[in-house]
């Protein structure tokens, strides 16, 4: 699904076509090139519109939703109508969309969440734009880094810059929301706002409600042929499962799981995961396929075959590694043209992110499940109010999860309630472990000055607004939004539909629906996100109880991996210090590369040197030096333009 956009007279005459691309559309102010995969929506043979990507439903102002089966035909009816701004909320889907006007303009947005990446470097009036890296001159050349960017993806999981950031100087992504033009030669951006819905009152109403609209999220991108699964032992995914069988019966519906063996010495890694997500696909009667993700023999070539995307997309993580294989698992096992569905996203929107049992350790799961609401809690509307008053000190909740994070640094409280939400939002989005008032001077990468500039630059593009506006009633809608500019769009999950673009997969999320969005971002703290006796991901476990025909009885027992049973076992350590791929690893590192694209000024590569020395003499670590160094290491393997040269 590629798209590269060249807006500007004197561009397109300094540009060439770009090979193995089909030219879509030319005037002299404008060029337009895609690949196959692309739609073209044409109007009394004119190019109206071009849309990379997948279109699932068509949404009306009323909030109801339809499937869609001929998006060419609706977009040509619609964009005589309608403005791009409308659209983008109109269409449900992970897209790119550019609409070409009669005069030769052109407006260019994504799906409402910016679910799918296009790049943009100004050049001069007019922009090159396009839905890969390697498509953007910048990145050929003497190429110069964006430092804060770096930081984040070095600092914080996910191993990527936050949404309008690249690695790059003079490179951006078009943002959450954002609409850029180009008329007469002139490039410019705007941002369509988004409306945060407050908290309501939710009851017995609300539980039904939220059942119907994951049946229908489902059921609208789903295939009426063949589905397919990622599947975990977790409540997501196999809430999903329950969900296909029950619209399309278990023939059309098979699940593919991922056998993780990360290094001969720990084995199978993720046993626990496999066994229950078995009983689960026995329950339902559908076929389970067991894809190896075996690294603990793989090294070098698959490094490479990874890297030229990983780059091209800036996805660097473990996680890349997984979903690449479970793509290529199920082209080799596939049953026709299938819809894939993965689980990705719910623990972000029903719980923040709490809802893995690793915030307290304890042999008893029902309390670990609670040290997630615990932590929840701390982020939610009722402690921020005490955080505004000055008496969080006195919350027994914050302080035990506070005192058991040892000798960290914190940072005062704020003294005016706008500054106490950036505090709030910056704990939550910008640092490496994420608690309320935890500093960023805990974060021993980078300098003082890295510290400040970093801090500075992030929240004053993504979150001092969004703090100065923000209410307890629109805490949590503002969580959900600002998710997509962080690590929605991360390493982490964008690699899902990456790396199902590759193999042409329909790769479908369903918790992404922006009817489940609003419902969940006006979710009350009293239904599983406070200190309630209610579960985490309550509606959701509610509809599994009540409506769906779901196997609770399986959900018990350790949950998925070793350190469910051993809170030492750590994936990185195994990954980069156990696994077949370590060797090539510590040939691409040795060279420390990562010198030629961080700044001193930001980074202390003083640190970061003895980092990478410890590892390349064979010393083990944990903690924060694990951590920097797992940055270092999947960063170096994906690669950085300009690196060499």
């Amino acid at each position: 699904m590629v798209l590269r956009i060249i807006a500007g007279g004197e561009l397109v005459k300094k540009h060439k076509a770009h090979t193995g691309l089909t030219e879509l559309y030319r005037s002299p102010d404008l060029l337009v090139e895609g690949d196959t995969a692309g739609t073209v929506v044409q109007q009394d043979g004119r190019v109206v519109a071009v849309l990379v990507g997948r279109v699932v439903g068509w949404r009306t102002r009323s909030g109801e939703m339809s499937r869609v089966d001929h998006v060419g035909r609706q977009l040509a009816a619609a964009l005589a109508e309608d403005p791009v701004a409308d659209l983008m909320d109109t269409l449900e889907g992970r897209f790119v969309l550019a609409q070409i006007r009669a005069d030769g303009s052109v407006n260019i947005t994504g799906d409402r969440y910016g679910q799918m990446d296009l790049f943009y470097q100004r050049e001069g009036a007019g922009a090159v734009l396009a839905t890969s890296l390697d498509l953007i001159p910048a990145v050929t050349g003497r190429v110069a880094y964006d430092q804060s960017a770096l930081a984040h993806a070095f600092y914080v999981y996910g191993f990527r810059p936050p949404k309008q950031h690249t690695f790059y100087q003079g490179v951006r992504r078009l943002g959450v929301r954002e609409i850029a033009s180009c008329h007469a030669g002139r490039f410019d951006l705007r941002t369509v706002p988004v409306q945060l819905v407050r908290t309501a009152a939710y009851g017995k109403r609300e539980l039904r409600e939220y059942a119907d609209l994951f049946m229908d999220a489902v059921d609208l991108r789903s295939s009426r042929d063949s589905n397919v699964v990622y599947l975990s032992s977790g409540w997501d995914s196999t809430s999903i499962l329950a969900a296909l069988v029950r619209l399309h019966g278990a023939r059309k519906v098979r699940a593919v799981i991922g056998r993780m063996h990360f290094a001969t010495r720990s084995g199978v890694i993720n046993q626990f995961e496999i066994d229950r997500a078995t009983a689960v696909a026995d329950y339902y009667g559908v076929k389970l396929d067991i894809i190896e993700l075996d690294y603990h023999r793989r090294g070098r070539e698959l490094i490479e075959q990874l890297q030229p995307l990983g780059q091209a997309q800036m996805l660097a993580s473990m996680t890349y590694f997984n979903h690449s294989l479970l793509a290529q698992g199920v082209v080799d096992t596939a049953d026709g043209d299938e819809a894939v569905f993965a689980g990705e996203i719910s623990d972000g929107v029903h719980n923040l992110g709490f809802s893995q049992f690793v915030t307290i350790f304890h042999p008893v799961l029902e309390f670990r499940e609670y040290s997630d609401k615990m932590l929840s809690y701390t982020f939610g509307p009722t402690f921020l109010e005490q955080l505004r008053a000055g008496t969080h000190g006195d919350d027994p909740v914050y302080d035990l999860l506070r005192r058991r994070m040892g000798s960290v640094e914190f940072d005062d409280v704020a003294a005016n309630s706008t500054a106490v939400s950036l505090q709030l939002l910056s704990s939550f989005f910008l640092r490496s472990s994420r608690f309320p008032l935890f500093s960023l001077r805990n974060a021993r990468i980078l300098t003082t000055e890295g510290r400040e500039q970093y801090g500075a630059e992030m929240e004053a593009a993504y979150l001092a607004a969004p703090a100065a506006a923000m209410t307890p009633e629109t805490l949590y809608a503002s969580y959900l939004h600002l998710y997509n500019s962080f690590h929605w769009q991360g390493g982490t999950v964008a690699t899902l539909g990456y790396t199902a673009d590759v193999h042409q997969l329909s790769m479908q999320l369903p918790f992404w629906d922006s009817r489940l969005q609003e419902f969940l971002s006006a979710m009350p703290e009293s239904w599983g996100r406070g200190l309630e006796l209610k579960p985490t991901k309550y509606p959701l476990k509610w509809a599994l109880e009540h409506v769906i025909d779901y196997p609770t009885h399986l959900q018990v027992g350790p949950h998925s991996y070793l350190y469910d049973v051993d809170p030492s076992f750590s994936h990185a350590a195994e990954f980069i210090y156990g696994s077949g791929l370590g060797p090539h690893l510590k040939s691409i590192v040795e060279k420390r590369q990562y010198r030629e694209v961080l700044s001193p000024e930001v980074f202390d590569l003083e640190y970061l040197d003895g980092v990478v020395t410890h590892w390349l003499e064979g010393a083990e670590v944990r903690g924060a030096e694990l951590n920097d160094l797992t940055s270092i290491v999947l960063c170096s393997a994906s690669g950085w333009y300009g690196v060499g040269q």
